[in-house]
């Protein structure tokens, strides 16, 4: 399976980061992509303050730009995430389509960036509304998990997604240039070291508000790809005989005390 990391450059116009968005779809396609992922809020610049103005229902021009472009391209599209106008609350939701257009589902973030870190204040909650939803799992083109940033440090919520046997957790995310530096590749490598599967977080390109570094991790916690701060694409063919491998050579699910925990 050939997966795309599509780091892109976001900026605080929706029409023209939808544009641009599409455009990287098209590219991973030409490049043999058969899945795609896209970062979080890709459809306006990771400010609280922009949220609600490019919020849209579910079904409107962030949607049927993706679900086309999956169909024009026959690519598996992980929509990043985009702000979900629903009953006067907003989300941060990702959308995923097959390869045909089709809606495989949405997710809505679950746990959201409350935060004080030294000098460093951001509090997601006062626009955000969070997710009752678990993980989305989806079988193809590969067996993948969906969440979004700041989940990826709450070990349970990847775990629940290897309990169903995924081969690939997909993150979306935007960390700060505070916590990035420190934070983003550890808890990646560890994640996939954890669980045994490959892992992917997909960040806008390196601004005031993200860190980039689009990365992916392999099921034995090593990085096989780093975008690093540009705008870009990659394109890498992941084999899901190294998450049955590495399950096999070490046995994490078998050997949990479940009877003590």
């Amino acid at each position: 399976m050939r997966l795309a990391l599509c780091q892109l450059d976001v900026g605080e116009k929706k029409a023209v980061n939808l544009l641009r968005a599409e455009e990287m779809l098209k590219e991973a396609a030409a490049y043999g992509a058969d899945m795609a992922i896209l970062p979080e809020m890709f459809t306006i610049k990771y400010n609280p303050k922009l949220f609600f103005i490019a919020s849209e229902p579910l079904i409107s021009e962030t949607y049927g730009m993706l679900s086309q472009t999956a169909k024009e391209t026959n690519m598996a599209i992980i929509g990043g995430s985009m702000p979900e106008f629903h009953m006067g609350k907003v989300y941060n939701t990702c959308l995923v389509f097959d390869k045909d257009g089709e809606f495989v589902g949405r997710y809505r973030k679950a746990h959201l960036f409350d935060v004080e870190f030294e000098d460093f204040r951001f509090k997601e909650s006062e626009v955000i509304t969070a997710g009752d939803n678990l993980p989305l799992i989806f079988d193809e083109p590969i067996k993948t998990g969906v969440s979004i940033c700041f989940d990826i440090r709450f070990p349970e919520w990847s775990r629940i997604m290897m309990e169903q046997c995924v081969e690939l957790i997909a993150l979306p995310a935007a960390f700060s240039n505070t916590t990035g530096p420190r934070h983003w590749e550890l808890l990646l490598r560890a994640r996939a070291l954890d669980n045994r599967c490959f892992v992917c977080g997909v960040a806008p390109a390196h601004s005031s508000s993200s860190y980039g570094h689009s990365m992916l991790c392999s099921p034995d916690g090593e990085v096989i790809v780093d975008l690093g701060t540009a705008e870009g694409i990659k394109v890498v063919t992941i084999d899901t005989s190294e998450v049955k491998k590495a399950r096999n050579s070490i046995p994490i699910a078998k050997l949990r005390r479940t009877d003590l925990y």
